[in-house]
């Protein structure tokens, strides 16, 4: 049976603290066709020592010429890249090892294989230590670009392997996008593609201090609320889609006032509910559905 080569794109810049258990669940895998390019963002830590130390041949560390934003980094990562399938593995995630295997497994009993462009894996949340404190439960394969629209982005990048050439095809990564950016790519690969799904838990995201998405959570939901109000212009959608993207931008919204709420961040949460007061209309209903689900687990 043919066994593609998989690119794994990992992009660095001072993430020496979890590089190793991250680049060790790559070496762990039991599906053996690999390549790791490793994009070293001019990193002044110790991550080019440790990547260095594997002497593994499918290990190829690059060195930026100039330091660039995060999606233009993966961008040039993915044009070293020589594998048929390409997936992102950030410095602080941890890989199950049939990860890889189990995706193609999944792939090869796909009756329409050939018309896949994305496959993954449910996700598993952790913290800086390492320890598993919540799960990704959401997951479907078939036709999901739609269901991406109407029940948020549910597809971890880490998580994720694409079909390189559909990759290349739909232009890759926006590089004028910095909280979105994953979202997009999602949207375009599915767009005209199936997406599968492996149901079983073989990612794990860590969640720490450092990560964007905690530290800036104002400035992540204005760009999604941009992103997506864009995505239903520029896509021509229809009524249903564009009641979904409210809707999730709603819940988005709702979310959002209990994180900046919770960290007294008084300033962006008025900026956030002036700026956009449309997603407030059903924030009541969403902080209630939240707190009695809270309540039922408790």
């Amino acid at each position: 049976m043919h066994k593609p080569l998989v690119s794994i794109i990992m992009n660095c810049y001072n993430s020496d603290k979890y590089l190793k258990i991250a680049i060790n669940s790559a070496m762990a895998q039991t599906y053996e066709n690999w390549e790791l390019i490793f994009w070293d963002n001019q990193s002044r830590d110790e991550s080019a020592n440790i990547v260095n130390s594997y002497g593994d041949p499918r290990i190829k560390y690059h060195y930026a010429p100039v330091h660039t934003p995060l999606g233009e980094a993966r961008n040039l990562a993915i044009e070293k890249a020589i594998g048929e399938w390409v997936c992102i593995l950030d410095c602080d995630d941890i890989w199950h090892k049939d990860k890889l295997q189990a995706s193609f497994d999944r792939l090869n009993s796909f009756e329409h294989k050939d018309e896949v462009s994305l496959i993954y894996s449910k996700t598993i949340y952790i913290d800086g230590e390492g320890k598993e404190f919540g799960r990704f439960h959401k997951h479907y394969s078939g036709k999901i670009h739609d269901l991406l629209l109407h029940k948020g982005d549910f597809v971890f990048i880490s998580s994720a392997i694409f079909r390189k050439d559909v990759l290349d095809k739909v232009g890759k990564i926006d590089v004028n996008l910095y909280y979105a950016e994953d979202y997009d790519v999602l949207l375009k690969v599915t767009k005209d593609y199936y997406a599968l799904c492996v149901n079983k838990f073989h990612t794990s995201y860590r969640v720490h201090r450092d990560n964007l998405t905690s530290t800036r959570v104002y400035e992540y939901d204005v760009e999604n609320f941009e992103f997506l109000n864009k995505y239903v212009k520029d896509n021509n959608l229809g009524f249903n889609l564009k009641k979904a993207v409210f809707l999730e931008n709603s819940k988005r919204m709702t979310a959002s006032i209990f994180k900046l709420f919770s960290k007294k961040d008084y300033s962006n949460l008025f900026k956030i509910m002036a700026g956009y007061p449309q997603y407030l209309i059903l924030s009541p209903y969403y902080i209630f559905y939240f707190l009695s689900r809270k309540f039922k687990k408790n």
